[in-house]
């Protein structure tokens, strides 16, 4: 605890947070006869010998420096506390976003919209450094009182000029606010990385919550890469429509499809401010208007047209009229009523037949429950509209285009699955329908690879025809849809899926997080088993994982990068042996890891600075534990007991 000693000049007075990198002060800095207030940052103890984290706090420390902006929190010195480094910031007198939120529930659009401003001023100067921040959350948004907000914690920021100190396929970040291509591992992100997580942000201060939630880090990865989210305005009924479109502009999957930089957002954020102050401002002219334009003098009724207004407005009363025209109804006022009533008619008729506005279109849409009806729904919107440049548009064509390839997929199952129903009703090309049926094949056989060549020539051989105006050609199109989807699930999703599961196995047992117990019911689980396994190396158990998570996933389409992953490593794993006797080969493999484990204790608890052996000895305890925890036989039992008994031996 450093609170009332001198780190340098700086006189510490108080602990503001700490987290897993180290811990952030108050402090006075003493300079010139003057006393500033300062924010110091020093790292934590234990990572002092941590190079990948020594790494990092030098990193922020040598981004902060190249930044200066009003709307970014700013370096002011660095150095060494007993050879514990530090860096001392601007200290803001205020607190973060994520503890306004906490306390409002939500925020209106008008602040929103104001603290988004002045964050895009800030991202579009680091951007033009070079420099990523890859961390953007309410928590790293300081709000003084008078309403400047600060962008802090440049701790895992890219500079894009620098080679990256993770290393390829990472995925740092906090999860619920990464890009897609953050959730991918993907190596060469870009600033448009940021404007994802800035559309999380400001989702979550506009509706108090976030678009996505999930249970585990890489569920949450699989919906930022494959979900949409509900709209905001579904949430926030009385957004303006401007700005419910740009958050979900903000939040497109692909990177390409997202707003050009952080200085554009910044601009249609006021071009928003602006539309809605011009629509409240006619709004206000037109409803004094009603008023003003009244005629000053008013014509007198004369005494027959009082008569009928009385008559109108009394219809059950008999009124005594005056004949002053032997009781007959003028012809004017007859011609007037007769054209009244047939000017309401063609009204009536114009309102039922004249074509639905985009917004109504686009509202039953959202509305229509995911699959035929929101079909027969988005048909009719891009019926109509299907060329207009709204981004609406792009959303329901992607939501119509989704809805038919997940029923396509589900028919092609059906069809692969018996071998007599393998016709080809729809009329789609023949050798484009064969490919399919192959590539079906070849995924349930674990050859990836080969699954992918022949999605690719279903494609190929497949219309080339996106979902635009609605065409009864879109039925002979759906399979060029399947497989293009297909082939890059093949490509690029079993490969993005074991890069996240890997990283999340590492980072377990970097930080010596527990494990949850295995769920059968759990793809993600089974298959963060399966690969534990793996490594261990104990490949028939590994197997056995595997083949539970192959068949609890074969037909869950919204699971199928877990089905590859299954299906194309357990090809390649030892099949069981014959004899029967794979509970003694796994008690050999233990027997022999523990037997390691038991020579390497004693030097280990001795050796307590060498904490980077420590956690390994600990971790390769802990893996006998958890992986085989559930095995019931005697001869393994005593093995998972003798490792539990070593890993109480070493503490942390």
């Amino acid at each position: 605890m450093l609170i009332g000693q001198f780190v340098g000049p700086f006189e510490v007075v108080s602990e503001i947070g700490s987290g897993a990198m180290g811990t952030v002060y108050r402090a006075r800095w003493h300079r010139d006869g003057k006393v500033s207030p300062v924010a110091l940052k020093v790292i934590a103890l234990g990572l002092a010998s941590n190079d990948g984290a020594m790494a990092r706090f030098e990193r922020e420390a040598n981004i902060l420096k190249q930044l200066r902006h009003p709307h970014i929190v700013r370096l002011y010195a660095t150095g060494r506390h007993k050879q514990t480094p530090f860096i001392a910031m601007e200290f803001v007198n205020g607190e973060g976003l994520d503890r306004i939120l906490g306390r409002r529930g939500k925020m209106s659009w008008e602040d929103v919209v104001g603290y988004a401003k002045q964050l895009c001023e800030a991202l579009q100067h680091a951007h033009e450094k070079g420099i990523i921040h890859r961390d953007l959350k309410p928590s790293n948004l300081m709000v003084t009182p008078d309403g400047k907000l600060k962008l802090t914690d440049f701790g895992i920021a890219k500079d894009t000029d620098v080679t990256a100190l993770t290393g390829a396929n990472s995925t740092i970040g906090t999860a619920a606010y990464m890009s897609p291509e953050q959730c991918r591992g993907d190596r060469n992100l870009s600033a448009k990385s940021d404007l994802y997580s800035l559309g999380i942000v400001l989702y979550e201060l506009l509706t108090g919550r976030k678009p996505f939630t999930a249970d585990t880090t890489v569920e949450m990865f699989l919906k930022h890469v494959n979900e949409k989210p509900i709209r905001p305005s579904k949430l926030v009924p009385d957004l303006p429509v401007w700005l419910d479109n740009l958050i979900m502009f903000l939040l497109e999957k692909e990177r390409e499809h997202r707003p050009l930089d952080a200085g554009t957002v910044r601009k249609l954020l006021g071009e928003i401010e602006e539309k809605v102050s011009t629509q409240q401002s006619v709004g206000a002219e037109v409803a004094n208007a009603r008023r003003a334009d009244r005629p000053i003098r008013e014509r007198k009724l004369d005494e027959s047209e009082k008569d009928i207004a009385r008559s109108l407005r009394s219809p059950g009363k008999k009124r005594k009229k005056k004949r002053t025209d032997g009781g007959r109804v003028p012809v004017w006022l007859k011609a007037g009523i007769i054209a009244a009533a047939l000017a309401g008619v063609v009204g009536v008729i114009a309102y039922l037949s004249w074509p639905e506005g985009m917004d109504a279109a686009y509202g039953r849409v959202q509305a229509a429950a995911p699959g035929e009806e929101r079909v027969a729904a988005a048909a009719k919107f891009l019926d109509r509209f299907g060329g207009d440049t709204d981004p609406r548009v792009a959303e329901v064509r992607d939501l119509y285009k989704a809805d038919r390839v997940r029923a396509e997929e589900e028919t092609l199952a059906r069809r692969h699955s018996r071998e007599h129903m393998r016709n080809n009703p729809e009329g789609y090309d023949e050798e484009a329908y064969q490919s399919a049926m192959n590539a079906m094949d070849a995924e349930g056989k674990g050859q990836i690879g080969p699954a992918a060549n022949q999605w690719a020539n279903a494609r190929d051989k497949s219309p080339a025809v996106e979902p635009g105006t609605v065409t009864a050609a879109d039925s002979k199109v759906v399979l060029g849809w399947v497989a293009a989807k297909r082939h890059l699930d093949n490509q690029q999703g079993v490969r993005n899926l074991i890069v996240r599961l890997r990283e999340q196995i590492k980072n377990d047992q970097l930080f010596e997080l527990p494990r949850p117990n295995d769920d059968p019911n759990n793809p993600e689980q089974l298959a963060n088993h399966g690969l534990r396994l793996m490594k261990y190396p104990d490949h028939l158990k590994a197997r056995s994982v595997l083949e539970s998570l192959a068949k609890l996933t074969e037909k869950d389409f919204d699971k199928r990068d877990f089905y590859l992953l299954a299906t194309s490593i357990t090809k390649e794993l030892k099949t069981p042996p014959k004899e029967g006797n794979e509970v003694e080969e796994r008690r050999a493999l233990l027997e022999k890891q523990v037997s390691v484990l038991d020579k390497k204790a004693d030097s280990v608890r001795n050796d307590t600075e060498n904490k980077v052996e420590r956690r390994k000895f600990r971790n390769d305890c802990r893996e006998i534990i958890e992986l085989y925890a559930s095995e019931q036989s005697e001869m393994i039992q005593p093995l998972v007991e003798r490792a539990r008994k070593l890993l109480e031996s070493v503490p942390k």
